[in-house]
């Protein structure tokens, strides 16, 4: 299965934030889109869930163009997005978070294979099933926000700067579980990042988005050693 997208344009009132891009992504396979803060990355993730709407181009799932349905319909045809940020309910248990993401799961039995799979995945919220979200640390969050978005077994996942504020310790156990995932879950992830060096580090291929258009597109190891990425986004 693959999502496209086809000379997508789209800003915000008159002012353009994407011009243009087109990228891909398989299930099976990473994507990296990395550019500097502001370049247009978490609009591209926006646009394909539908959040943001797009006055030009093309989002297809196998060829159907998602472009025109409402955010619910995209999420129900297997698009799920972890925003930058964390965003859990800080009220409510780690369980209880799960749940939210599963909310669409009417199979007591399938349910019951996701929870095992996410905990087998992050271990730690097993461990902390019970207490509530609010009091976890800022990795522990980021892995309730993942662990949510794929207690729905999407075909796509869209991660919006997964290792933002945490430490670096706790960035390289995030991204060896999305590493993982790939494998382990068979969904197409774009992963939208400003650490450019993580990211292409575990992605198949990489895009660079400057000034909301795609400037580069080739595989990950190709753009960690591309003069011009080293140069602006890596260092070295």
């Amino acid at each position: 299965m693959r999502l496209t997208v086809e000379g997508l344009t789209a800003g915000y009132g008159s002012v353009n934030a994407l011009c243009d891009v087109n990228l891909e992504v398989e299930t099976g396979e990473m994507v990296a889109v990395i550019g500097s803060n502001g370049a247009g990355k978490s609009t591209v993730l926006n646009c394909i869930c539908g959040v943001v709407p797009a006055s030009e181009g093309r989002i297809c799932l196998d060829g159907i163009d998602m472009l025109d349905e409402p955010p619910h319909k995209i999420a129900m045809m297997g698009i799920a997005q972890v925003p930058e940020g964390r965003r859990v309910f800080p009220r409510l248990t780690v369980l209880e978070n799960l749940e939210m993401g599963a909310y669409i799961v009417r199979d007591k039995r399938a349910l019951m294979e996701r929870f095992d799979f996410v905990y087998q995945l992050f271990p730690r919220l097993a461990e902390r099933k019970k207490q509530n979200a609010g009091d976890l640390s800022g990795g522990e969050q980021q892995m309730l926000v993942i662990a949510r978005a794929i207690m729905r077994k999407p075909r796509f996942l869209l991660l919006d700067e997964p290792s933002l504020g945490l430490a670096p310790v706790v960035v390289e156990s995030i991204f060896d579980i999305i590493a993982s995932l790939v494998n382990s879950s068979d969904a197409g992830i774009i992963v939208v990042e400003q650490n450019a060096a993580m990211a292409l580090s575990i992605a198949n291929r990489g895009y660079v988005l400057e000034n909301g258009r795609i400037t580069i597109a080739a595989p990950a190891k190709e753009l960690m050693n591309d003069k011009r990425v080293k140069a602006a986004y890596i260092g070295g």
